[in-house]
């Protein structure tokens, strides 16, 4: 990282009681947003997380059985954040 130069890490719950039906819904929706590219995924027996690249920032779906489907966001711009969670909330 350069000097002065910095990032936020936000997470936003999208539904605490979510479905793997709902997580898989909601990546579709993200498929279908500009800018945001699948890089990875991660599959396990309790968490599914997969990785985003959104506007050069780092963005994370991930769905836990324990707390239901949520957005991780790494990135210099919490407006990025909010814009990508607001469209999953009512998508």
């Amino acid at each position: 990282m350069k000097p002065f130069e910095y990032s936020t890490f936000t997470e936003t719950v999208i539904s605490e009681d979510g479905t793997l039906q709902d997580f898989y819904r909601l990546a579709g929706v993200l498929s279908k947003t500009r800018h945001v590219h699948l890089m990875s995924k991660e599959d396990d027996a309790m968490v599914v997380e997969w990785h985003y690249k959104y506007r050069g920032d780092a963005l994370s779906l991930q769905y836990s059985v324990y707390n239901g489907v949520t957005l991780l966001y790494n990135g210099k711009d919490r407006k990025n954040a909010d814009k990508i969670a607001g469209r999953l909330k009512n998508g």
